[in-house]
């Protein structure tokens, strides 16, 4: 394991804080759509499925590693395989936001009938963004890390 410089360790901690703020604000809609799915699986007569609650862990999980994944490069950590896993990961979050936003939002709001049918529509179309906003910063705290961390010696 290499010892990271004092430079490096104050912005690979204050990567790290960003990360984990980013995370938390991330998991909320999650968690929403986790207990969604779940509750709709239970009530709902052969309406439910499991794409939702099983997306939003999914997508929680590939959020996780993608995330750890940024602190250990920030720690000028050495590579290792799981990260690899991380990033294929990444595609997750992004593709299950869109499902939520897309066939469960917007497309209830193009085929229901009612106003109950066009609430649920929105509350799905609002969630799928929010868990987009999400992702995206966790992304740009990627990026910001990579930026920060250049020109540091043993650079990640």
């Amino acid at each position: 394991m290499t010892e990271a410089s004092p430079p490096r360790q104050v912005v690979a901690t204050a990567v790290q804080e960003l990360v984990a703020a980013r995370l938390g604000r991330g998991f909320v809609p999650l968690t929403i759509l986790l207990v969604v799915g779940v509750a709709q699986g239970l009530f709902a007569s052969g309406e439910g499925d499991l794409l939702l609650p099983l997306g939003a862990v999914g997508a929680g999980c590939a959020m996780l590693a993608y995330g750890l994944r940024i602190s250990q490069r920030a720690f000028a950590l050495p590579h290792r395989a799981w990260m690899s896993w991380a990033m294929l990961g990444s595609l997750v979050p992004p593709l299950f936001a869109l499902y939520v936003l897309g066939w469960r939002g917007l497309r209830q709001l193009a085929t229901g009938r009612g106003l109950g049918e066009f609430g649920i529509g929105i509350a799905f179309a609002v969630l799928g963004t929010w868990t987009m906003r999400s992702w995206m910063k966790v992304v740009e705290v990627e990026r910001l890390a990579r930026v920060m961390t250049m020109d540091m010696e043993g650079g990640a």
